[in-house]
């Protein structure tokens, strides 16, 4: 609001400063509704854009040869230093609308406006992940392979690796058959284990990431989620430490809370064997147990040494083969890799948030996550998280503002 002097000042809010540009045309003012999809299962973020404009505009101007710029940055008081601007350019992938009708020729004075809803992805994350990749790698390792890759496709991608506890075997040949970025590193994953544990990938501003989610449930969190209880005298302390901190968010909305320990002990078994085939004899049979796995390379998080998750017994004697890996040589890694990721999201916790979101830390799908429960019996799903996913819905009634949903997961439930 315009102060003494005329000139502009922001009052405290938690309102949000949308842009969109299609081609050379601003249709910031169009724009009534922006989702953002992150996801460890997506390589890239999904956009979803929802304008009302006239038909024409659709038709004549907007025809997806045209790259879309978002420009989505945090306004008021109540941001503080925080103003962190998120910009992504966009490719147009589908749309649909409904025509209204019309006089039979066109005058430039009859708008009708329709609802237009378009899908989009990051153009440069699209381009670096579905470039073509194809090589033959002698005596190299994983790393090496990966970096390679990601090198050749050429558009000024860059790789960020994770290394601990990385697949450091030199392997005697590696094929890699004609096929795009992301399929070859889910195929070095498969075939030979990038890590023992949970690889996770994807690409952000074209950087492509390459992630050990086991190792990072012991590093430093990414942000901290508090849920709060409505008769704590803490709450106060906690909504300032929120105002003043990028990485603190809280909610007073319900938890819900999914576990599915014997359901995945139904499918993988207890008692997992893989058949493989070394090259010096007929077959080699790599032997796990699913409690082992979980506790040494899953998602687990423990305060009192009980990181074992919770089975019926009746599944404790159940056995399955897998054949459908050669693996390499005699190592374990492709089986570690395999299994654990398997036993990621065995305990899941979704919630939404709003109130001064700061979106950077939110679209980090795959960092650690403190959940901070201040209800006495949720304490024991207090600990740490992956984030797994969230979506951010941008709406627009006078200002913008914002709320997202928030998947969590690890692998044990209590703590």
């Amino acid at each position: 609001m315009p102060d003494e002097l005329g000139k502009k000042s922001f009052v405290p809010g938690r309102s949000y400063d949308i842009q969109l540009f299609i081609k050379d045309r601003d249709y910031s003012n169009d724009l009534v509704k922006c989702q953002i999809i992150s996801s460890v299962n997506s390589i890239y973020d999904i956009i979803k854009l929802e304008l009302f404009i006239d038909a024409r505009d659709i038709l004549v101007d907007i025809t997806g040869e045209d790259p879309l710029k978002l420009l989505i940055t945090p306004i008021g008081e109540v941001f503080g230093d925080r103003q962190e601007q998120f910009e992504m350019e966009l490719m147009y992938v589908k749309s649909s609308f409904e025509m209204p009708i019309k006089q039979m020729l066109y005058t430039p004075y009859q708008v009708d406006r329709t609802t237009f809803p378009v899908t989009c992805i990051p153009r440069k994350c699209f381009q670096t992940m579905t470039s073509l990749v194809n090589d033959i790698y002698i005596g190299q390792t994983i790393q090496t392979v990966i970096q390679d890759l990601v090198d050749s496709v050429g558009n000024g991608a860059t790789l960020d690796i994770d290394t601990d506890n990385i697949n450091t075997d030199t392997i005697d040949q590696i094929l890699i058959p004609p096929t795009t970025l992301s399929n070859a590193i889910d195929y070095l994953n498969k075939t030979f284990g990038i890590y023992d544990g949970i690889c996770q990938y994807d690409c952000h501003d074209n950087i492509v990431h390459v992630r050990n989610l086991t190792k990072r449930m012991t590093k430093e969190s990414s942000f901290t989620v508090y849920q709060l209880a409505s008769d704590d005298p803490d709450t106060v302390n906690i909504l300032a430490e929120s105002s003043q901190k990028p990485n603190v968010y809280y909610t007073y909305d319900q938890i819900n809370l999914t576990y599915g320990g014997n359901l995945k002990a139904s499918t993988l078994s207890k008692n997992i064997k893989h058949i493989v085939k070394p090259s010096d004899t007929l077959y080699y049979e790599i032997e796990q147990d699913l409690n082992d796995i979980a506790e040494k390379y899953g998602l687990t998080y423990s305060t009192q040494n009980n990181k074992k998750i919770q089975l019926d017994s009746i599944v404790d004697n159940r056995t399955r083969y897998y054949t459908d890996s050669t693996g390499y040589e005699k190592e374990e890694h492709f089986a570690i890799a395999n299994i654990s990721k398997m036993l990621a999201n065995i305990t899941m916790l979704d919630f939404r948030l709003e109130r001064n979101l700061n979106l950077l830390p939110l679209i980090d799908v795959g960092s650690n996550v403190i959940f901070n429960s201040k209800i006495s019996e949720y304490v024991n799903l207090t600990g740490n998280y992956i984030l797994r996913s969230c979506v951010i819905n941008f709406n627009r009634v006078r200002d913008w503002e914002a709320v997202s949903h928030v998947y969590l997961m690890r692998t044990n439930k209590d703590r």
